[in-house]
């Protein structure tokens, strides 16, 4: 029978895994934990039956026909104290009960969910709110066989221990095993609160509710423990030194994947029982998850201890042990091993041992020395990442990787247990300047065309060259460019320390008026300096006459200058019409020829 009335201040604990056996059915197994010691008899006989109830995993709504009330098994005692030389064992004690039932679940859209729901828990329970008011709920999730196919729970290895002893360090196996062969991943998790329930009525319905964590305790932090308490994502292994007596609620959830996804998971839902112990003595060691250089040293912490023995793991020897306080090893290569101390104390003796990752050492490289360009921002980051490690920046950024929007040095250290490396980077200042200069355009004479050249003064990696208003540049690649029209000249590029330049400049028209040289005298004597007027090879056609003082016509020719002849010395006088690249333009003045 099921009493209502009695509350479940017995129940520690409990788990709901399942095998499916074919033909639709499944052997649903509800692993019920039971403190023995302070639960009244009365409370733990009304849970000889316990009420599996049945939702449909599409609509959340309970299935009536399919929830059933399970007679349990006898119980097995959780007797196992997993320390060594206690001198006086605490009060406790844990049965474990079995509910198990074969239901028969045609596959549906959504599954099955099935829970078991129980108020209430201990009122003494230190790190949930209100403890007294919050309910067990153990359940588990049967698939949609339509997406996964059928499939069994993973199921735990081992029962959790029936107490745990402050300032006293364990390991506690969660691990589980998966008949389906599915990888299996563990963390923790919240656990959920339940109501009583009777004849498949007043079960609390999907999605369940989570228990409310007190303040100062979460998820993954749910029990003092120094150091914190930590789960083997890949093993299941439960690290943990308590530091605080009282009872504590904890989560442990062992994930299944099948082929990278997510199937399935087992829940294990139970509250440890902390409490001071006499020990003998203690077996203790502490030192950094990862060591580097090969090296391991590892502080001896244990209690009430005479001699010691070490055991480094080293498989490769028989001479990886050490009989010193302190723990020192030289491993021939890098890995993860198991190191082990025994303690001793008279006739007694502690084990304490726990995997410690070994590196030759941990190496990272930041970019080359750059030029910071002086715009935006610049992402810095090592060109290693190791997970769980510490970062440290010089501006004192703990992120892997850095923003910066400014030059100077900037230096990383990493850290990972005890090992560290550092490197630094050089955003050297850009100091390149690249300015775009032009001539004159002119006339070419044989085509009538203008001409003219823009440049660069500075080593470049790519440029391009734009005539505005136009969007795409024109064909030139090299520091200048030949062009034939006035406007605005635009480039944009790399320059040699990959910085991107930009600069622009605006090209005149060819001025007609600026043709002829402001020349009023020359000197006919063969210097090749000088020698005729206008000049040898001017840019432009001209027609040209010359006078003397007295207005008599001594020169006239078109495109040929006046070399002089023989003329004496003195002022003559010149008129010139000039004409190059559709444009004209008239010149008069006094010349005047000195031999």
């Amino acid at each position: 029978m099921f009493f209502s009335n009695i509350s479940a201040s017995h129940i520690v604990g409990g788990e709901m895994t399942y095998s499916y056996k074919g033909n639709h059915k499944y052997d649903v197994k509800l692993l019920l934990y039971i403190d023995c010691y302070n639960g009244s008899s009365s409370a733990i006989a009304s849970d000889k039956n316990a009420t599996i109830v049945v939702f449909d995993g599409s609509t959340n709504q309970v299935i009536s026909n399919l929830c059933q009330s399970v007679t349990r098994n006898n119980p097995v005692r959780v007797s196992k104290s997993n320390y060594s030389c206690i001198k006086i064992t605490p009060n406790a004690c844990v049965d474990a009960y079995e509910y198990n039932y074969s239901f028969t679940l045609p596959p549906i859209v959504g599954g099955y969910y099935l829970s078991f729901q129980r108020c209430c828990r201990n009122s003494t329970i230190n790190n949930i709110n209100n403890p007294s008011t919050i309910g067990e709920n153990i359940w588990t999730y049967i698939n949609d066989t339509a997406k996964i196919g059928f499939n069994s729970s993973p199921i735990f290895n081992t029962l959790p221990p029936n107490f745990l002893c402050t300032n006293t360090p364990l390991e506690i196996d969660h691990s589980a095993t998966d008949t389906d062969g599915d990888s299996l991943v563990y963390e923790f998790f919240n656990p959920y609160n339940g109501t009583n329930t009777s004849n498949c009525t007043g079960a609390q319905l999907p999605p369940f509710t989570l228990v409310n964590y007190a303040s100062g305790y979460t998820v993954s932090n749910p029990v003092p423990s120094s150091p914190n308490l930590s789960l083997d994502k890949k093993t299941g292994k439960l690290n943990i030194t308590p530091t605080l007596t009282g009872q504590f609620v904890i989560g442990i959830l062992v994930k299944e994947y099948r082929q990278g996804k997510y199937i399935g998971a087992t829940r294990r839902d139970y509250q440890f029982n902390i409490q001071d112990c006499v020990f003998e003595t203690v077996a203790a060691y502490t030192s950094p998850n990862v060591n580097c250089n090969r090296e391991v040293f590892l502080t001896n912490t244990s209690i009430n201890a005479s001699t010691y023995k070490w055991d480094f793991g080293d498989s490769s020897t028989l001479g990886d042990t050490s009989n010193s306080n302190q723990g020192y090893y030289k491993y021939p290569k890098p890995g993860t091993y198991k190191v082990k101390l025994i303690a001793y104390k008279n006739n007694c003796y502690s084990v304490f041992e726990k995997w410690i990752t070994i590196l030759d050492r941990i190496q990272f490289k930041l970019p080359k020395d750059i030029y910071y360009c002086g715009f935006n921002q610049t992402t810095i980051k090592p060109d290693t990442f190791y997970k769980g490690a510490q970062y440290l920046w010089n501006n004192g950024s703990t992120d892997s990787f850095l923003m910066v929007n400014t030059y100077g040095t900037y230096w990383l250290k990493i850290t990972l247990g005890n090992c560290n490396s550092y490197d630094s980077i050089v955003l050297a200042e850009d100091s390149l300047m690249v300015d775009m200069y032009s001539d004159s355009l002119r006339c070419k004479l044989d085509d009538n065309q203008l001409t003219g050249v823009l440049w660069i003064n500075e080593k470049i990696k790519t440029i391009d060259w734009f005539h505005l208003p136009e969007v795409d540049p024109f064909k030139q690649s090299d520091t200048f460019a030949l062009i034939n029209q006035k406007g605005w000249y635009t480039i944009k590029g790399i320059k040699s320390n990959n910085c991107p330049f930009t600069d622009s400049l605006y090209v005149e028209d060819w001025q007609a008026k600026q043709w002829l040289k402001s020349v009023n005298v020359f000197t006919p004597n063969g210097d090749l300096k000088n020698d005729v007027f206008p000049e040898l090879k001017p840019p432009y056609h001209f027609h040209l006459q010359i006078f003397d003082r007295w207005g008599v016509e001594v020169y006239k020719a078109y495109d040929q200058p006046w070399d002089g002849g023989n003329f004496p010395d003195g002022s003559y006088y010149f008129f010139i019409d000039m004409e190059a690249c559709g444009q004209k333009e008239q010149a008069h003045g006094v010349l005047r020829i000195i031999h």
